[in-house]
């Protein structure tokens, strides 16, 4: 009888520990195999992302917060999106931003025309954003900044920008336009552009207002915006003794930092690594 109850005993630990070695192998697997549910749970260990509102000079403002979850105070970025909206890429880099140790905020500029919690993606949000004014956008992203400065986790005097195609032409524009900005950050944003009633201003003109250090990062085979462009932004700082530094990748054509037809690995990698690096040289 004991004999047997020992031989139950051993059956069970050893039970135990092949459950325990198998789980272990499992979770293992997981987080290189990237298995949903088990991967997102162990991020948001990491990561706290919600989608926010708050006030602006039209209405309530949209936007897609993520930060560290640790106490803080941490940097805060502005996150630009492109003219499609608040996308899951667009989600994805303020999420990429707040594991490296910022407070990212998208701010959703279709919040005007289409909702503060309008989705990105569509034909619809494209339009409104194709009616947006650069006044318009001003003011929502002013709201953004107000908005992170009232956060207990961000350092309020450390905030920058970042901003991608259309919010990279956002990103200059906001550089000229908030003196309180500690650095900025431009994916393939045009330099130049005719003033219309939309588009009041040109990033070029703006460039003796530029007080924040400004990083910019372009393609040569973007068809959209010709590399002379980038060279006229880049001597216009130069003559106001701003500080900047500009890449601009030989093979990569517009939106090669976005998963799809254009995207570059290459160039997509070493102009992330530039931009984290430039934003903790001057945000932390």
């Amino acid at each position: 009888m004991d004999i047997h109850h020992q031989n139950l005993n051993d059956m069970k630990g050893f039970s135990r520990r092949m459950f325990l070695k198998i789980g272990g192998w499992f979770v293992i697997a997981a987080g290189m195999m990237k298995i949903p549910g088990i991967a997102f749970a162990q991020e948001k260990t990491d990561v706290i992302s919600e989608n926010v509102r708050f006030p602006g000079k039209g209405g309530m403002v949209g936007g897609y917060l993520s930060r560290p979850a640790g106490k803080g105070p941490f940097p805060g970025v502005i996150v630009i999106h492109e003219n499609r909206g608040v996308t899951d890429y667009i989600q994805g880099v303020t999420r990429d931003l707040a594991k490296e140790g910022y407070v990212g905020l998208s701010v959703n500029l279709v919040s005007r025309s289409l909702g503060p919690d309008y989705p990105g993606g569509s034909d619809d949000a494209m339009k409104a954003l194709g009616q947006l004014s650069d006044a318009d956008a001003m003011a929502d992203l002013d709201a953004g900044v107000d908005y992170l400065k009232k956060q207990p986790v961000v350092f309020t005097n450390s905030i920058g920008c970042m901003g991608f195609c259309m919010g990279g032409r956002f990103s200059l524009l906001f550089a000229g336009h908030r003196k309180d900005l500690k650095a900025a950050v431009v994916f393939y944003g045009r330099p130049i552009n005719n003033i219309t009633p939309l588009q009041s201003q040109s990033p070029l003109d703006l460039a003796p207002e530029m007080t924040a250090p400004l990083l910019g990062s372009y393609g040569a085979a973007d068809a959209g915006i010709p590399v002379v462009d980038v060279q006229k932004l880049e001597e216009a700082l130069k003559k106001n003794n701003k500080t900047f530094d500009f890449k601009i990748y030989p093979d990569a054509k517009h939106a090669f930092h976005r998963e799809g037809p254009n995207y570059h690995a290459e160039a997509a990698k070493d102009a992330w690594k530039r931009s984290v690096s430039w934003l903790a040289k001057y945000l932390k």
